[in-house]
């Protein structure tokens, strides 16, 4: 039997009613209504701006030759802005270096994701998105796609595409496989604000089955932007089958497995919240395999070093000596954010489950596959605190609870 799932496209953007609820600070936005994913509006333009190659800094990671023929064609190189950013940033020094030095600009129509500064390029093969920056505020903070950021990804993807063989196969991955960036115009400024854009891959990796349909992980749960009464997507694919066995099997222990392999194999704390997974089915509804997007992680130096693996190829964004983030992405943001919306789904649709029945699966699971976690966690649940550092990134708090979905 096929199952009616929505596209994709569809999914990302309108299956999202309801699900920014994690924090007071989740449903804010200073996006202009067009440019959000709620938007009827199905597309905008992206202007793209022509560069002499040797006036960018340039990073790549095997981009498909299509994109980067597109992209970085004959010693020239595309720049994107975001058109809120041309019209309410004009003073930025790098707005005005682009329209002072670009020759030449075009547009690409373009269509909001989930996470509004990702952007699908449309009627432009092979698919891809491309992430651009977004200084205004989503959620807690503005969205800058600063330097440091953009080469990090960029040797993030590198790395786990070469590394791909150590994952399991249900596990897969959208690369991020070019970045462009003005150079700095103040190199000393207390950190790079110099910004530019990230090409993605929309072609999972490795490439799975060409008739796979794929389902944003906040699209299990959230509600429909245009028929709140649609029932929830989570329970349409568990039909008839025992839901404990149907979310633990094909949702959270995979992904518990899988954030234990990055962990122990690269020292990436993955953050697999719903609008970081997407989940791979076939037409009658089947999981396959579990697609992690956003390499933009964090990177406990301590197990690199552990484990024997260098760190030579990347920079100093994200590299951490201490436990605190593993328990804001593993507890809270999976946790927190994800598993237990999908454990609130299941308890409201189906009698005689509790809460215990899933955290102790995945507990165990931990344990098992994570023997050594007592040497990266902390014993207690962290997150954010409303205080900020001088970057207005908000500081980090011991809540003083029990991890609920490890040991």
């Amino acid at each position: 039997m096929t199952l009616p799932i929505p596209p994709f496209e569809y999914l990302e953007r309108y299956r999202n009613e309801g699900t920014r609820t994690y924090s007071s600070h989740a449903a804010y936005t200073e996006a202009e209504s067009a440019y959000r994913p709620d938007s009827p509006r199905e597309r905008f333009e992206l202007p793209l701006f022509e560069f002499p190659r040797d006036q960018m800094l340039v990073y790549t990671a095997n981009p498909p030759a299509e994109l980067a023929g597109r992209y970085l064609a004959d010693n020239k190189v595309m720049f994107a802005i975001h058109p809120q950013v041309l019209k309410s940033c004009q003073q930025d020094g790098y707005v005005q270096r682009t329209l002072e030095l670009s020759k030449r600009c075009k547009t690409m129509s373009v269509a909001p994701s989930s996470s509004t500064r990702t952007l699908y390029a449309l009627e432009q093969p092979p698919l891809h998105a491309v992430k651009v920056h977004f200084p205004f505020k989503i959620s807690r903070y503005g969205r800058r796609m600063r330097h440091e950021v953009l080469e990090q990804a960029i040797n993030v993807s590198r790395e786990l595409e070469a590394g791909i063989g150590l994952l399991d196969e249900h596990f897969a991955f959208l690369r991020e496989v070019i970045a462009v960036c003005h150079p700095d115009l103040d190199p000393g400024s207390p950190r790079g604000e110099h910004w530019g854009y990230l090409v993605r891959d929309m072609q999972p990796f490795p490439i799975g089955e060409a008739n796979a349909r794929l389902i944003p992980g906040f699209a299990l749960y959230g509600r429909d932007f245009f028929d709140s009464g649609i029932p929830l997507l989570l329970h349409d694919l568990i039909g008839r089958a025992d839901p404990l066995t149907f979310v633990l099997d094909n949702i959270m222990l995979p992904i518990v497995r899988h954030w234990v392999a990055c962990f122990r194999h690269f020292g990436y704390l993955m953050e697999p919240h719903g609008q970081n997974v997407i989940f791979e089915v076939d037409p009658a509804g089947k999981f396959s395999r579990i697609i992690h997007r956003d390499l933009s992680v964090g990177i406990d130096v301590r197990r690199r070093r552990d484990i024997g693996l260098s760190n030579r190829r990347l920079n100093r964004y994200n590299l951490m000596d201490q436990d605190r983030f593993h328990s804001i992405v593993y507890d809270r943001f999976m946790g927190g954010h994800f598993f237990d919306r999908l454990v609130q789904a299941c308890l409201e649709n189906h009698d005689g489950l509790s809460r215990e029945d899933f955290t102790g699966p995945c507990r165990e699971e931990f344990a098992r596959a994570f023997p050594e976690h007592r040497e990266y966690f902390p014993r207690t649940v962290w997150y954010f605190s409303e205080e900020r550092d001088e970057f207005n990134k908000p500081l980090y708090q011991d809540t003083g609870a029990a991890p609920e979905w490890r040991p």
